[in-house]
């Protein structure tokens, strides 16, 4: 009866082949919402690994230079930093831990008397392939960070 109604055209229409495509677009739209809060959840997470890494790096007090007081008649006393040691403590650091069974690369480290400042990454995979869009370049995802501490001193 419908197949008549349909072949002689008089049928109103059907809102599954509409219904249907509203479930992919939902679908699709999930994905890529989860996707996208995984690339956020990790790039905080190495935010937070860089941080610890580089407040602790920032303990390394260069003594020969500190107790010769450089800066004694600056307003802005800070307290100089061992460059050397900082960078050995950081890479020690970052390459003990992981991220989502992956390890951190340090791409970049600077070091001035008085301030560190640090770029770190990683490199992975979405969590979810989106079957539709299959492009490489997004499959895999880059995410990088900056991280920084300086020595500034705090008089009681």
């Amino acid at each position: 009866m419908a197949i008549i109604k349909w072949l002689t055209g008089k049928s109103r229409g059907s809102l599954i082949p509409l219904s249907f495509g509203f479930f992919l677009i939902a679908i699709t739209l999930s994905f890529i919402s989860i996707n996208i809060s995984a690339a956020y959840t990790t790039k905080k997470e190495l935010t937070n690994i860089g941080e610890a890494a580089i407040n602790k790096a920032a303990h390394s007090i260069n003594l020969l230079t500190y107790y010769a007081e450089i800066n004694r008649f600056s307003s802005n006393k800070r307290v100089p930093l061992d460059c050397m040691a900082a960078n050995t403590q950081f890479h020690n650091l970052i390459s003990q831990a992981l991220l989502a069974n992956r390890q951190i690369r340090v791409e970049r480290f600077d070091c001035d008397l008085y301030e560190l400042r640090a770029e770190i990454s990683i490199s992975g995979q979405l969590p979810i392939n989106i079957p539709f869009f299959n492009l490489n370049q997004i499959d895999n995802l880059q995410i990088t960070t900056t991280v920084g501490a300086s020595s500034a001193y705090m008089a009681n």
